[in-house]
């Protein structure tokens, strides 16, 4: 197979042993986003806490909300931090975060535990604005970027792959085999172990805890990343990177005894001083040095005797600046972080509400061609869990394969206004979709409707997957360079909040669609808003990375 040009450039001096590193802790975050999916309707379902059926799409919409919203509160905080303490603690803290926050959730008893548990994962976690940063200054060089940049989507699709899969297990979940709005619910939930055998312990559990099992085998997962990222993971800050990281020095003596070379390390040099004195380390020292400095000639440590190891000169002394909001937000990082605003509002809402959608009851009396639509298609976990892993597959190809033609063939500006253009059709199409299937009309043959759902979700995918690399891309390109890990903290910022308002308003528009027979009106909502996306995404300049 021979490469085209275009990868060849990129894996040029790609940086690939860190890039691994990024990998493994980014693929760790998708899980903890996607495994609720299949089954956060049953579990809301499961609580009782909606007085009405009709009613669990809103409060699902709160669980999705509580997330973003604490995470719009204080990702930007956690972006100063990475300044003036590096990225890889802040990382190190939102893998643990994240992990402990699953469990609480896992573990729910009732549904204000669970909000809590969301809030808290929303509190806790900064990483996808750290981890964007992070990159920007391992792939330093505008070639390298795509394909930098391509690994977020990559390792949320392959997230999204195993994370639905682990959610919707049937060996995993055991949702109530009837809904509690059917029959009454069953307050014995402590039930003691009479028998020991390994299979009735398990049962039991699953009893007691239906969705805890899930979130168990995430957490796990998280605590390997973390590990990982305490090992191996370098810290990329241009002043602490120069500092002692005792992980990293396990690590490499980890790698020297399985035959791995490691780099040298500045501070295993005798003759090394740190960069920086403790006279000049203020608070602002983040905000006023390069993020991305660019190294001209050899690099700053090259492998060799650490003897002949050149020493970091001090920076010069620099004065103080104004606050970086007054001159980070220009107009192209408006109108980036604009777009990348609308794109996430209707892509959050249709993550959290397709699989609402999927699982609600099917009511096929109360269906009418085409404007009458109440309820669901009543699917389970399981096919629920398949349907998303499924699309995460078509994801990972699409990054690894059209991403990198799409690039090169249109541009970034050019891909980013082609992928918003496909989601209106999508969003207008798919509450449609209740009405091919064989129970309501038996003249359509019961493929009909998965395949139209595999093509509606790969479609879905495939506009994601190839904007939102380009909308990160464009971002890092307008911000200035002295400013971007304030930028990206305050584009996440802003995007968690498109987080909290997509779920309060369409959970609120679905509820609403439910009682008055227009299921269609959250889709059709949606669409519309698609639709000023792909407009406004001719107001966006694409940038020159310096």
């Amino acid at each position: 197979m021979v490469l085209p040009s275009s990868y060849k450039e990129s894996l040029n001096d790609f940086p690939i042993r860190q890039m691994i590193i990024i990998c493994i802790i980014r693929f760790a975050e998708p899980l903890a986003f996607t495994s609720i999916f299949p089954y956060i309707y049953f579990m809301i379902r499961d609580f009782h806490i909606a007085i009405k059926e009709e009613d669990i799409s809103q409060y699902s919409g709160y669980i999705a909300s509580s997330f973003a919203i604490c995470q719009f509160l204080f990702a930007i905080h956690w972006g100063t931090m990475s300044e003036k303490l590096g990225r890889k603690l802040i990382l190190i803290i939102g893998l643990l975060g994240t992990s402990i926050s699953l469990l609480l959730f896992g573990f729910a008893r009732n549904y204000y535990w669970a909000l809590i548990a969301r809030c808290l994962a929303g509190v806790l976690n900064g990483n996808v604005a750290v981890l964007r940063t992070m990159i920007g200054e391992i792939a330093v060089e505008k070639r390298h970027q795509p394909l930098a940049f391509s690994t977020m989507p990559l390792l949320f699709n392959f997230g999204a792959i195993i994370g639905p899969a682990i959610g919707g297990s049937t060996y995993l979940t055991k949702p109530k085999e009837k809904s509690p709005y059917e029959e009454k619910e069953d307050k014995n939930i402590y039930q003691v172990v009479d028998d020991w055998d390994i299979y009735q312990i398990y049962q039991q559990f699953l009893d007691r805890f239906p969705y805890a099992l899930p979130n168990i085998v995430v957490a796990l997962i998280l605590w390997f990343s973390l590990g990982c990222g305490i090992l191996f993971l370098e810290e990329t800050h241009e002043i602490h990177k120069y500092r002692r990281d005792y992980g990293v020095d396990l690590g490499d003596w980890l790698l020297s005894k399985v035959g791995i070379s490691t780099p040298s390390r500045p501070w295993h040099n005798r003759n090394y001083h740190h960069p920086i004195s403790h006279n000049n380390f203020g608070d602002n020292v983040g905000e006023t040095t390069a993020l991305l400095q660019e190294i001209e000639g050899e690099d700053v440590f090259p492998e060799a005797d650490p003897e002949s190891i050149p020493l970091p000169a001090p920076p010069p002394q620099q004065q103080p600046l104004s606050k970086p909001s007054s001159i980070a937000f220009t107009p192209k990082v408006i109108g980036v972080i604009t777009g990348n605003f609308i794109i996430s509002l209707h892509s959050v809402a249709y993550n959290e509400f397709l699989p609402i959608f999927l699982a609600s009851r099917f009511q096929p009396k109360s269906l009418k061609f085409p404007f009458q639509i109440v309820g669901g298609m009543e699917l389970d976990t399981n096919y629920i869990g398949t349907l998303f892993s499924s699309t995460g597959i078509m994801g990972m190809l699409i990054v690894l394969v059209l991403f990198p033609l799409i690039d090169s063939k249109l541009g970034t500006i050019g891909g980013y206004r082609l992928s918003v253009s496909i989601f209106p059709l999508i969003y207008l199409i798919i509450p449609l979709t209740i009405f091919t299937l064989h129970q309501y009309n038996d003249w359509f043959p019961n493929w009909t409707t998965p395949i139209l759902l595999y093509l509606l979700t790969s479609l879905k995918t495939l506009a994601s997957s190839t904007g939102m690399p380009q909308v990160t891309i464009l971002n890092h390109r307008a911000a200035v360079k002295e400013h971007r890990a304030y930028v990206n903290s305050a584009s996440m910022s802003i995007v968690s909040l498109s987080r909290f308002c997509g779920p309060m308003i369409f959970g609120y528009l679905m509820s609403l669609g439910e009682k008055y027979q227009i299921g269609w009106l959250i889709w059709w909502i949606m669409s519309g808003l698609a639709v000023i996306g792909m407009i406004q995404s001719y107001w966006i300049e694409d940038g020159d990375s310096d």
